[in-house]
């Protein structure tokens, strides 16, 4: 177990000393105390940025560097101190899974983008909004249906005139349309 600096670990992966503080703080790199100084333990610190490191990003790019250093990323450098079986395309069992669990995320994250724009274009509606408005109509629709009878009655029996029965129940469903279509109209405004 070799044992180095933060600043040593740094020159090591051809990273600055702020970059090393940031994986120290993501739990990335394994950290040990000598002599009251905290320090990196160098296999245990590489082998751990390997199994967290994020597969999408392609180890043979490059990243700007403002300090003058080269632009190799920490991907890179790592994977050239990679050992055959590595290189050769094998994954270890946590980047598979890292991968996986990666792709999953992405996915939901996509699809409520998705869901978030079909709300905003009208095309998604409410599914509870949806049904206190069914259920509103269909309540409409039963007492006003079972009155028509109640209120038919009297006025059919008096008439004998079969035209104007006809014309006495198209009024009554004519009117019993109308007063749905207003009580539709306000579940939906309100």
């Amino acid at each position: 177990m070799t044992v180095i600096t933060k600043s040593e670990f740094a020159r090591r992966i051809n990273r600055s000393h702020q970059y090393v503080s940031s994986l120290i703080k993501q739990g990335r790199i394994v950290l040990s105390r000598e002599n009251g100084r905290e320090m990196v333990e160098l296999e245990a610190s590489i082998s751990k940025i390997k199994a967290t490191a994020d597969p999408a990003n392609d180890p043979a790019t490059t990243m700007p560097r403002s300090d003058g250093r080269s632009a190799q990323s920490v991907g890179m450098a790592l994977r050239q101190e990679a050992a055959p079986e590595e290189e050769s395309g094998q994954h270890s069992q946590s980047s598979v899974t890292y991968q996986k669990s990666r792709a999953v995320k992405e996915s939901y994250a996509a699809r409520l983008r998705k869901i978030e724009y079909e709300q905003k274009m009208g095309t998604v509606v409410n599914k509870e909004g949806v049904e206190k408005a069914a259920f509103g109509v269909s309540r409409i629709l039963r007492e006003k249906l079972k009155a028509l009878p109640n209120r038919l009655a009297p006025k059919v029996t008096m008439v004998t005139d079969q035209k104007e029965n006809f014309k006495i129940l198209t009024d009554e469903v004519e009117s019993v349309i109308k007063e749905i279509q207003r009580a539709i109209s306000e579940i939906i405004n309100s």
